[in-house]
């Protein structure tokens, strides 16, 4: 037996490849030959010491019987072995005085053990948070099984035995395919299932079928979780998504555009495509002519009277507001700048086609907020415009948006039909500034200004070029009719008799006038140059008339004239 044994550990054989502990023992610990792996353990075993092996292997030899035993080491074995266990088995080999012991390390089986262990405990505790409940459905489709505690409020009694279509929603119980009669498997299905309060939830649902081949069964098994709230969640979610998108791209159509009018045309038409509206209208507050529409898009235009009355009412509240009127429902929203009312938003649509929603009123506001801010930014613009066109002291054209403005007038004359250029300077103004002060030299500048304003027309050009001179353009106004209009403006400076410093020199003006003839190539500062010599020429002969400038064709140049009297 010793031999054989012996052989056992010869190279080549099983017991000296193995990685465990392997050897032939004597009862006293005498080792009479042992493996690579023995050699691991031999110290903390007692193995080669006479009478100090271990008594677990020492009992077990003498015994003579074939036995196993299990030692775990402890700190004294080393801080590699401290808490390993290991399973040795003894096969007697001479009863009672040899054996051979061959060890094995358990600490490998103990953790998968353990693992296995949790994780089963997990793979339960996962099963029970991944649904709301378990359930399971006979042949013919009614629960068979609902998890103990029952779901959305309902004990398991009172939904087993039932088909679970009753408890749909009404609109969907024709659906195909309920996931509780699974013929394949499905996945987080949404199902929307009656509460016992009467309300309903969305599941979503993942189900097996219990019996892939019959064609008859209906029998299935899954799990259900109560999603209503992470629904709604996201619901809200995206509707802060679209309402966000919405504004964005609102603003950047906005910002695209560099024209006034167009900046609001664009809003106008983003949001009625938005709105799924049939119009949209964007009204600015402009000071002294109230609400004016700015910019529309769309069509089926409510009455005058509904748009005023929707109006008044939301300048009024500052809120969203929306009232029916016959077949349309129409929103409207004030819209404002730090507080500061200065236009509105006004969106329609059939009545057919559903009211305007809290939801929507609240989208409507915020847009409303973004066109209340780029309102306020037109406002400024125009405001620049104006400023960079006017007279700060007059209000008339300065004289760069005179040149510019007139340019384009005496081109479409020429084509068409006469315009008149004046050029009106004051007469004796210097001694106004210089006796009575630069203040009643404004007010006579302002009454000279509002003068010439009611000597024109709504269209006519009137502009002041700077100083005390001024000009004015006049469209289809031949040589007849400016000579007209030349002695209107001399009868009318009679207004400023209060503003003259010295009777004997009274505040008056000198015209000169340079009509442009249809079909008569002359620039924009030949036009001008003639007009400007007129006046010196009323100047040069005495002040306080006209004189109307030859043809630039004239060949004899002579100037055709009337002094007042």
């Amino acid at each position: 037996m010793v031999a054989a044994s012996r052989l056992l550990f010869s190279d080549g054989v099983g017991l000296a490849g193995y990685t465990g502990p392997a050897a032939l023992l004597r009862a006293d610990g005498g080792v009479i030959i042992a493996n690579a792996g023995a050699a691991s353990v031999a110290d903390a075993l007692g193995m080669g010491t006479e009478g100090q092996l271990h008594p677990s292997l020492a009992g077990a030899i003498r015994s003579g019987n074939f036995t196993s035993a299990a030692i775990t080491f402890d700190a004294s074995a080393g801080e590699s072995l401290a808490g390993v266990t290991f399973d040795f088995t003894v096969l007697p080999i001479v009863k009672g005085e040899t054996a051979l012991v061959i060890g094995r390390d358990t600490a490998l089986e103990s953790a998968f053990r353990g693992a296995l262990t949790e994780s089963r405990q997990r793979y339960k505790e996962l099963v029970d948070i991944c649904g709301d409940f378990c359930w399971e459905t006979d042949a013919a489709g009614r629960f068979a099984f609902v998890s103990p505690g029952g779901a959305l409020d309902y004990a398991a009694d009172a939904l087993v035995h039932h088909d679970p279509v009753e408890f749909f929603d009404p609109l969907l119980r024709d659906m195909d395919g309920s996931p509780f009669t699974a013929r394949s498997p499905v996945n987080c299905v949404d199902v929307w299932f009656r509460r016992a309060d009467g309300h309903y939830a969305c599941l979503e649902t993942s189900a097996r079928p219990i019996d892939e081949k019959s064609a008859t069964s209906r029998a299935a098994r899954g799990v259900c979780r109560d999603v209503t709230a992470y629904r709604g969640d996201q619901e809200a979610l995206g509707r802060v998504q679209i309402r966000d998108r919405l504004i964005a791209h609102v603003m950047r159509t906005i910002r695209d555009e560099v024209e006034p009018d167009k900046m609001l045309g664009a809003a106008a038409q983003a949001l009625y495509q938005a709105m799924a509206a049939q119009g949209c209208r964007v009204y600015r507050d402009i000071p002294g002519q109230g609400l004016v529409a700015a910019a529309e898009y769309g069509a089926a235009w409510p009455a005058d009277e509904v748009i005023a009355g929707v109006l008044l009412q939301a300048k009024r509240d500052g809120r969203p507001f929306s009232a029916q009127h016959g077949s349309q429902s129409v929103l409207c929203v004030a819209t404002s700048y730090r507080q500061e009312g200065n236009g509105a938003l006004v969106i329609w649509r059939a009545v057919g086609d559903g009211g305007w929603s809290a939801e929507e009123g609240s989208l409507a506001g915020d847009v409303g907020v973004q066109l209340g801010v780029a309102i306020q930014q037109i406002r400024n613009q125009l405001a620049l415009e104006i400023l960079s066109r006017t007279d700060t002291l007059t209000g008339l054209l300065n004289r760069r948006a005179f040149t510019a403005e007139l340019e384009a007038r005496i081109n479409r004359s020429a084509s068409g039909t006469a315009g008149s250029l004046f050029y009106v300077d004051l007469d004796n103004f210097k001694p106004v500034n210089d006796i009575l002060g630069h203040q009643k030299g404004d007010e006579a500048l302002i009454a000279v200004a509002e003068m010439l304003v009611r000597s024109t027309r709504p269209g006519d050009l009137v502009a002041r070029l700077g100083g005390d001179e001024f000009a004015l353009w006049l469209d289809r106004t031949d040589e007849d009719a400016a000579k007209q209009r030349a002695m209107d403006m001399l009868d009318g400076a009679s207004c400023l008799e209060p503003y003259s410093s010295d009777p004997a020199r009274p505040l008056g003006v000198s015209i000169g006038v340079a009509v442009s003839y249809p079909g008569v190539t002359e620039g924009l500062d030949g036009l001008m140059a003639r007009a400007d010599a007129a006046m010196y020429g009323v100047k040069n002969n005495g002040k306080a008339g006209y004189i109307v400038a030859a043809s630039p064709d004239d060949k004899d140049h002579n100037e055709k004239q009337a002094l007042s009297a």
